[in-house]
């Protein structure tokens, strides 16, 4: 008889069986190697496929060389969890429409105190800053921070995160093998050396848009709390929200300003009774008694850059979101050429930095 994990490795591969029946199947049968064994006449008895998938399943078999499959497939270097094995994620057995198994690359950690931090793919620089910020002490304390990798606060929640020397997962939308966006090329490998990419996905399957937000679930489902950094009204984050809710997850926001699109989904929350995130250190204290740690208080080391009166005068008008030039000129009153050449002086000392023509906003 063939090892388990060669009939593991071709269920959790098997295409012609949907994600949401595999579970299914497997409570039925107790084991993949069953399901493989099974005939037309038991599958239909299980009542849990058509007639057209128990043919299709059935015709696909009869031509699949599963040990050839498995070899293969060890030697991509990825690996796979399924629910036959032990020690899988205690968090994704009992979830509603639960994962049979998923594929992974990295080193996968204990998911115990984990934190899901999600939010707007075009973020503003507010929000790139919170999330960098709250992701990095996070780590420091010891939490692991789930997300997803997606542009924007995905992106800078897991960078906060690998900076400051923590274990973060991106649960991807995506086969595993197919890195979304593309520029997150190199922020892929980093993950991959301090924690894990995951995926339910079959290897090599594109970033098409239904896929998101069934993967939500499993972001939502492997934290034990979720934190919300900006959000439209109707976006994935709020979905992502929905489904912590479902699963009794504990929901914080990050507020933000009355009539910004960016908050709508924020503020909607908190209308609704999500938790708010008024102050990092007031925030970290409040998890770490529920969860027994002790805070790391790790405040980043501020570089002092020099400044010019004049110079430091318009760096305290700009905050981490935009401010037109023309309201600059309004605010200092001073001449065009003379403002343009200050904001030109602080561009060049990385201090603020322009998000979009005549725009700019606190870089540091």
């Amino acid at each position: 008889m063939r090892h388990p994990l060669v009939y593991q490795y071709w269920f959790l591969s098997n295409e012609e069986i949907s994600y949401g029946k595999k579970s299914k199947l497997l409570e039925y049968y107790g084991n993949s190697y069953n399901i493989f064994e099974a005939d037309k006449k038991e599958l239909l008895s299980s009542n849990l496929l058509t007639a057209s998938e128990i043919d299709a399943f059935l015709e696909k078999r009869s031509k699949c060389d599963i040990d050839r499959n498995y070899d293969e497939f060890l030697r991509t270097g990825f690996s796979y969890f399924t629910k036959e094995a032990e020690g899988y994620p205690e968090k994704l057995i009992n979830l509603y429409d639960s994962v049979y198994g998923f594929y992974y690359n990295g080193k996968l950690p204990d998911f115990k105190n984990s934190v899901a931090i999600v939010g707007a793919r075009r973020c503003s620089a507010y929000g790139k800053k919170v999330a960098m910020e709250l992701s990095k002490r996070l780590a420091q304390d010891g939490y692991t921070i789930i997300s997803g990798m997606a542009r924007g606060i995905d992106t800078y929640a897991h960078r906060g995160c690998l900076d400051g020397g923590g274990k973060t997962v991106a649960v991807l939308g995506s086969g595993c093998d197919v890195i979304y966006p593309s520029e997150n090329y190199l922020l892929y490998e980093e993950i991959v050396k301090n924690g894990a990419v995951i995926s339910e996905y079959q290897m090599g399957t594109a970033p098409i848009p239904a896929n998101f937000p069934r993967r939500n679930r499993i972001v939502s489902a492997l934290s034990d709390i979720v934190i919300v950094i900006e959000a439209r009204e109707k976006s994935g984050s709020l979905i992502t929200a929905d489904l912590a809710l479902e699963q009794g997850k504990d929901i914080y926001v990050v507020p933000g300003r009355i009539g910004d699109s960016l908050s709508m989904g924020c503020n909607k929350l908190i209308s609704q009774g999500a938790g708010i995130i008024y102050s990092v250190d007031s925030f970290l204290q409040e998890i770490g008694e529920r969860y027994g740690k002790t805070v790391v208080n790790q405040k980043p080391n501020k570089i002092e850059v020099k400044m010019d009166p004049i110079e430091r005068k318009v760096y305290g008008l700009i905050d981490y979101y935009p401010k037109n030039l023309s309201t600059l000129l309004e605010e200092t009153k001073m001449d065009h050429l003379a403002l343009l050449s200050t904001i030109y002086s602080l561009e060049k000392k990385e201090l603020i930095c322009e998000v979009m023509k005549n725009n700019y906003v606190k870089f540091k």
